[in-house]
């Protein structure tokens, strides 16, 4: 069974899943014990998967140019918040955060952070080859 085969059953099976009546406790059962053993195969099939070393990296540094790119649009809190005196506008600062995060969901921060985790764990987990 390839990762293909073990994805595809799983969704016919969360499609049976879904259109169960509410009282098929049996067979939402055996649903959900054969989803669990197809979770642990989809797993061990991806723990022994070859990664592409190369497209990785050029993923990772292009995400992290990204990344770059989004800090750069950023509002620097502390300058616009007068620098940490105790003169500045407090306002101006909460501001700036909530500007930050503004740009931060525009721009998908969340999302390129946790690619880039998710590379850099493969590349550290898996051997080179």
């Amino acid at each position: 069974m390839d990762i293909d085969q073990v994805l595809q059953e799983m969704g016919a099976n969360a499609d049976r899943l879904a259109s169960l009546a509410e009282d098929a406790f049996d067979e939402r059962l055996e649903l959900r014990q054969r989803q669990e053993q197809l979770r642990l195969i989809a797993s061990d099939l991806s723990a022994r998967a070859p990664v592409d070393r190369h497209a990785l990296q050029a993923e990772l540094d292009h995400l992290l140019g990204r990344w770059d790119a989004l800090q750069k649009e950023r509002i620097d809190v502390v300058a616009q918040s007068g620098g940490g005196s105790q003169g500045g506008d407090a306002f101006s600062g909460a501001h700036a955060v909530r500007v930050n995060l503004q740009i931060d969901a525009a721009r998908g921060r969340d999302q390129i952070e946790s690619r880039i985790a998710e590379i850099r764990r493969l590349l550290d987990s898996k051997p080179k080859t």
